[in-house]
């Protein structure tokens, strides 16, 4: 039974929603958010999907003080920028020309951004605030916004999977406070000091909002509309405490060559899409692409975008996002029931071999979900314990200042009875809720209802691999060294084989002809290994990548020709001709993502974060800096996310004007 506790419930369920997925969500993004990559989606998309499961049953739901409430006619600090109502709040606050705030921005490394910062920097001179930029590279922003190293930062969110409730977490006060083990939002840094710098009747409702979701976590329509109504208001928190801006949503504009049979991706990204519906119709019958840096094929052990598109087409788990769509549908899973408390799944599994030959089982499941829950290896223990959240007993302790256990502080208990105080150290090996009913049955138990788990499930972490064939949870000695496995002989039930990785040059996969859906059509994938976006897109210019992109610097808009849009909201046209006088394919898929302005909120103050948000003007750097390329944002959950849609998105935040 889950713990009743609303303050334990809401404390998973945030830590859930978080995870530990910036770096995953965020290393896939390219400088300035539109440099050419082919990462984008579609709109649109059944959140739910067509999985073939019975919710039914009574999963209850408990009531909640909405709390303070927050009331706000659409986006108070309006659709431009405003460095009039800037100058008034900051004055309010009691700053002036002899008590100006000095403020430490870090912001991508890409020249779009340097020019939106500087407009930004402009206009904030005139509210009393002096900005000082710095740009840094994906890993060191990450690590300096972390630690609380600078005032203010550009990061950017794409979802784990596509709920409101993956995007909000980004900005709840129990998931942002850093001197809490665990906490995984939106680098806001919120800690108790914060406090100070808060809208104490915005944070409070805030957080009435999220034990409102967290109570009612079932797929159920009343638990649905509650969640629902929850999502809305908790974007008003947002707007009302600012302590993130939102900036825009991102869009991806992939191109392909006529002799390239490609249809565009869905809105969770190329990184999502499977590549055995490509065909070529000249040539060798090898797809050429490129990609990042990639350091692992290990799916529990992978967490960026670059190693997950190559572990998307090796590898095959229980769901799956169709060509990157947000809709859910069965991939080794051949139907499933769920129990009446909406806590049990039992999944029949397909017909289906691995690369090495052998038959997929529910063993090799059981075996694939105790690797992510215990391996030393795996990155992505939150995604199964608290997302997901299976059942389990582990091991809880205190932490020092230094985040290490406190040995003396050591104990068991179940996974729905954290012991107060103490913080997961280990999941107890064998002791999770999956089981191999019998070769061609998986069952799953969770503490509590989550109404997200057939799309988390389609997750590449949850990939299937044979049973034994590394030895890193106790049991299992291992077939296969586990560096050879994470690097040189990946073995997993998707459309393609792993070939061969050349570090810091490219990655090839090889055609399965045994899988158990559409064999592919093209021979071989190889991805080269090319970081800078220039470089990549001479390598599509000379024709030696099939499908690419333009980066932001050389895009032309002139150069696009629409020819339709379909029912996605995906554009599709022409883009030419490039300096080979090639015209290319060309399609705009808005992307289920976010790009924000983040604050340290230990030392930001109220009135700073509000001056900012007047003089943002995300329409315009869309337009006039980003070529219009993304999408202005004025909510932190995408269109495709909001409840009621895009049509409700744009009401929401226009208010009655």
């Amino acid at each position: 039974m889950a713990n009743d506790d609303p303050d334990r419930s809401r404390r998973r369920f945030l830590k859930a929603t978080g995870a530990a997925a910036t770096t995953a969500a965020i290393a896939g993004c390219t400088g300035d958010g539109g440099d050419g990559g082919d990462t984008g989606g579609d709109t649109g998309g059944d959140t739910g999907g067509d999985t073939g499961g019975d919710t039914g049953g009574d999963t209850g739901g408990t009531t909640t003080d909405e709390g303070p409430a927050v009331d706000l006619d659409g986006y108070p600090y309006g659709p431009g920028a405003d460095i009039e109502a800037a100058q008034q709040v900051m004055e309010d606050a009691g700053f002036g020309p002899d008590n100006r705030y000095n403020l430490r921005w870090l912001q991508y490394k890409s020249p779009s951004y340097e020019e939106m910062a500087n407009q930004i920097r402009s206009r904030l001179d005139a509210a009393y605030v002096d900005m000082e930029v710095n740009s840094a590279d994906f890993g060191p922003l990450l690590s300096q916004a972390r630690n609380g190293n600078v005032d203010a930062f550009t990061l950017g969110w794409i979802a784990d999977y596509p709920a409101a409730d993956n995007f909000l977490q980004l900005i709840d006060p129990s998931n942002t406070d850093y001197s809490q083990s665990g906490a995984e939002g939106a680098y806001v840094y919120w800690t108790e000091d914060a406090d100070r710098q808060t809208d104490p009747d915005a944070r409070e409702f805030g957080e009435q909002q999220w034990d409102r979701v967290a109570n009612n976590p079932a797929p159920v329509e009343e638990q649905t509309e509650i969640r629902d109504d929850a999502y809305v208001k908790l974007e008003e928190a947002m707007w009302a405490d600012v302590p993130l801006i939102p900036n825009f949503h991102g869009s991806a504009e992939p191109m392909w060559y006529d002799y390239v049979d490609y249809s565009p991706h869905g809105a969770m990204g190329g990184s999502r899409a499977k590549n055995n519906q490509v065909t070529l119709n000249s040539g060798d019958n090898v797809l050429d692409v490129t990609n990042s840096t990639i350091t692992t094929f290990d799916p529990i052990r992978s967490t960026d975008t670059a190693g997950g598109t190559v572990i998307q087409n090796v590898f095959d788990a229980l769901t799956n996002y169709p060509n990157g769509q947000t809709n859910v549908q069965e991939l080794l899973a051949d139907g499933f029931t769920l129990s009446e408390d909406a806590t049990t799944y039992e999944f029949s599994l397909k017909d289906a071999q691995f690369h090495d030959g052998s038959d997929v089982t529910a063993s090799d499941f059981v075996y694939s979900f105790r690797r992510l829950a215990e391996s030393e290896n795996s990155r992505r223990v939150s995604f199964l314990a608290d997302f997901l959240g299976i059942s389990h007993e582990a091991e809880y302790a205190e932490f020092d200042e230094d985040g290490n256990p406190i040995d003396d502080t050591r104990e068991t208990a179940p996974s729905d009875e954290t012991p107060e105080g103490k913080q997961r150290v280990r999941i107890v090996p064998d002791t999770l809720a999956v089981e191999a009913v019998d070769d061609s049955t998986f069952r799953i138990e969770l503490d509590e209802p989550f109404a997200s788990a057939l799309s988390l499930l389609a997750y590449t972490s949850f990939s299937a691999i044979p049973e034994g064939v590394v030895g890193d949870i106790e049991g299992y000695d291992g077939e296969t060294e586990y560096t050879e496995f994470a690097t040189a002989s990946p073995v997993g039930a998707g459309p393609f084989e792993f070939g061969n990785w050349e570090q810091g040059s490219e990655v090839f996969v090889t055609r399965f002809e045994d899988y158990h859906g559409s064999v592919a059509d093209v021979e071989e994938v190889n991805w080269a290994i090319i970081e800078d976006s220039n470089a990549a897109f001479n390598r599509f210019l000379n024709q030696n990548s099939d499908i690419g992109g333009v980066p932001t610097a050389q895009f032309d808009p002139g150069l696009v020709s629409i020819d339709d849009t379909d029912s996605r909201g995906r554009e599709r046209g022409t883009y030419g001709p490039l300096d080979n006088d090639e015209t290319v394919n060309y399609a705009k898929i808005p992307e289920v993502s976010t790009f924000y302005i983040g604050f340290n909120m230990e030392n930001v103050p109220l009135a700073v974060r509000k001056a900012m948000a007047y003089v943002v003007d995300n329409q315009e750097f869309s337009e006039d800096i980003f070529k219009s390329r993304n999408v202005p944002a004025f909510h932190l959950t995408p269109p495709q996310l909001f409840p009621g849609g895009a049509e409700n998105y744009e009401s929401h935040w226009m208010g009655s004007q």
